[in-house]
C-alpha cells in the first residue's frame, strides 16, 4: 500500500511556530484605560480583547464566524460605555412619553408623536443642554422602506408622500450628526420637536435623538430611553425596540391600565421573551389610571387580574416579584397637578383636569384633595423606586450584567476552541495515515457535501410548494372577505 510520507518533526515545528505567534499576540499589552472604571470589568474586557486578537490573526481568522467577532465587539462596547440604560417600551400611545416627562419634571418628550414618527430618544445628564440627531444610512433606510412596503403601512406611506419627503431624502440619509446647543429647557423641547414632529419631512430619516440636560436628576452614565412602539406597523422600527430590550439594564413596560387584553399581554410577554430570562429588570407600569371610570376602585379590581397573568412562567414566574414590580401610575394627572395653580379657565388642560376630578367626585379641589390625588398618581413613589432599586445600585447592576455577558462569550469561545482542537487532531491523524486513507476521508467529505446539497434542494422545493399553497389560501380568503363585504 502506498504510504504518504510526512516529517513529524516538520509538522511539530509548524504547529509550535503558530502557537508561539498566538502567545505573542496574547502577551502584547492591551490599552485598558476605557475599562478602568471597574477592576472586574477591566479584567473581563482585557481577556476578550486578547482572544479577539487571536481570532483575527491569519492563523485563526478562517476558523471563526463573523457572528462571534460581532458578539465580542458588542461585549467590549458595553464595557467601554459603562452606561446604564433604563428603557421605556410598550405599544404605541401607551403613555411612554408622558411618563418620561413626569419623571424628568418637564415636557421634553413630544406626546404628539404619531405611530408614523417614532424614533429612539435618549435623555442623560450633560455638562450643557444639547440635542443631537443622528440619521439613517442609505442601507438602513432601504431596509426600513422595504419593511413598510411589506407591511402595507398605508398611513406611513401616504404621510410620507403627502409631505414630499422623498425630495429631501438624499439630504438627510448618511448625513453627519446634527448637534444643537440650547440655553433653555424651552429651546431643548423645541429642537426635539423639530426632529420628531410629523409636520416636518426630515423626521422620517432621524434614527436617534440624544438629549443632554444639565439639571437632570440622574447620575452620569444613567440614560433614560424612549423607544418606538412594539406594535409599530413598520417592523424594522419595532425590531429596534426588541433589540434594545435585551441591551437595556432595566425595562419599564408601559401598558394602559383601562383593560388587560390579549394585545397588552402579548406586549408584556414579548418583553419578557427579549429580556433573556432576567425578569428582575422588568417593571410593568400600568399607565393612564385617570382614564378609568372610577380610578381608585377600578384599579383595585384590575390589579388582581393583572397579577394572575404576571405570576405565570411566561412573565415573572413569581408572585412576590410580580407584586413588587407592578406599578400603577397616572403621569398626565401628575403633570396637570404640577401646573394646576397657573391654569386659566379657558385652558384646555384645565378642562382635562376638571373632567378627571369629577371621576374622584371632586368639584373644587382642596389642599387635602391635592395631596390625595398626588399620592394616587404614584409618580413620586415610582421615582423613589427607580432611585432606590435601580439608580443607586446602577454600577453594581451594570457590572453584574457585564459579568453575565462575559460568561456567555467565554462559553462560546470554549466551544469554538474545542471544535478547533478536534479538527486539528483529525488533520494530524489523517496526515499520518496512508494515501488511501486520505482519499477515503476526502470521498466521505464529498459524499457528505452532496447529501447536504440534495437535502437543501429538497427543502427549497418544499418551501416553494408551501409558499404557493399559502398564497392560494390567502387569495381564497381575500375573495371570501370581499364577497362578504358585497352582501
Amino acid at each position: 500500500m502506498e504510504k504518504f510520507q510526512i516529517n513529524d518533526a516538520e509538522v511539530r515545528r509548524i504547529y509550535e511556530s503558530k502557537v508561539q505567534e498566538l502567545k505573542q499576540l496574547t502577551a502584547a499589552p492591551v490599552d485598558s484605560k476605557d475599562y478602568l472604571w471597574d477592576e472586574g470589568v477591566e479584567r473581563y474586557a482585557v481577556t476578550i480583547e486578547k482572544v479577539k486578537k487571536m481570532f483575527e490573526s491569519d492563523i485563526l481568522k478562517n476558523q471563526i464566524t463573523s457572528k462571534m467577532i460581532k458578539n465580542m465587539d458588542t461585549f467590549l462596547k458595553k464595557c467601554k460605555g459603562a452606561e446604564f440604560h433604563i428603557a421605556l417600551v410598550g405599544a404605541i400611545k401607551a403613555g411612554k412619553s408622558t411618563l418620561i416627562n413626569a419623571i424628568l419634571g418637564y415636557d421634553y418628550a413630544s406626546t404628539k408623536v404619531t405611530p408614523e414618527t417614532a424614533s429612539l430618544t435618549k435623555f442623560r445628564k450633560g455638562d450643557r443642554n444639547y440635542v443631537k440627531a443622528t440619521f439613517y444610512s442609505k442601507s438602513e433606510w432601504d431596509r426600513l422602506w422595504k419593511s413598510a412596503q411589506k407591511a402595507k403601512a398605508d398611513v406611513f406611506l401616504n404621510e410620507y408622500a403627502g409631505l414630499n419627503a422623498d425630495a429631501v431624502k438624499d439630504t438627510w440619509l448618511d448625513h453627519e450628526e446634527e448637534i444643537t446647543e440650547c440655553e433653555t429647557k424651552e429651546k431643548v423641547a423645541e429642537v426635539i420637536m423639530r426632529w420628531t414632529s410629523s409636520k416636518s419631512p426630515e423626521h422620517y430619516f432621524v434614527k436617534e435623538v440624544e438629549v443632554g440636560i444639565t439639571d437632570l436628576d440622574l447620575p452620569e452614565g444613567v440614560v433614560l430611553v424612549d423607544t418606538p412602539g412594539l406594535d409599530d406597523v413598520v417592523e424594522y422600527r419595532s425590531n429596534i425596540t426588541r433589540n434594545y430590550i435585551d441591551r437595556a439594564n432595566a425595562v419599564l413596560v408601559c401598558v394602559k391600565a383601562d383593560a388587560l387584553t390579549g394585545q397588552e399581554m402579548a406586549t408584556i410577554y414579548s418583553v419578557f421573551a427579549n429580556a433573556r430570562y432576567n425578569p428582575e429588570k422588568v417593571y410593568i407600569i400600568a399607565t393612564q389610571l385617570d382614564t378609568l371610570n372610577q380610578p381608585e376602585r377600578n384599579w383595585m379590581q384590575q390589579r388582581e387580574e393583572w397579577l394572575k397573568y404576571l405570576r405565570e412562567k411566561s412573565a415573572y414566574n413569581s408572585g412576590t416579584l410580580a407584586e413588587k414590580n407592578l406599578i400603577p401610575v397616572s403621569a398626565y394627572l401628575y403633570s396637570l397637578l404640577q401646573i394646576s395653580g397657573s391654569l386659566t379657565d379657558d385652558d384646555d388642560r384645565q378642562f382635562d383636569l376638571d373632567s378627571i376630578l369629577l371621576k374622584f367626585r371632586i368639584r373644587k379641589m382642596t389642599a387635602e384633595d391635592y395631596k390625595r390625588l398626588l399620592a394616587f398618581t404614584n409618580i413620586d413613589n415610582l421615582k423613589i423606586r427607580l432611585n432606590e432599586n435601580i439608580i443607586k445600585n446602577y454600577k453594581k447592576i451594570l457590572v453584574n450584567d457585564i459579568k453575565n455577558s462575559y460568561d456567555i462569550c467565554r462559553d462560546e469561545i470554549r466551544d469554538c476552541m474545542e471544535k478547533l482542537k478536534v479538527a486539528q487532531e483529525d488533520i494530524i491523524k489523517t496526515s499520518q495515515g496512508s494515501l488511501e486513507d486520505i482519499r477515503k476521508k476526502q470521498q466521505e467529505c464529498v459524499e457528505k457535501y452532496q447529501e447536504t446539497e440534495k437535502d437543501k434542494k429538497e427543502l427549497e422545493r418544499l418551501m416553494k410548494q408551501f409558499k404557493m399553497a399559502t398564497q392560494q389560501r390567502a387569495d381564497q380568503l381575500e375573495a371570501s372577505i370581499k364577497a362578504l363585504g358585497g352582501r
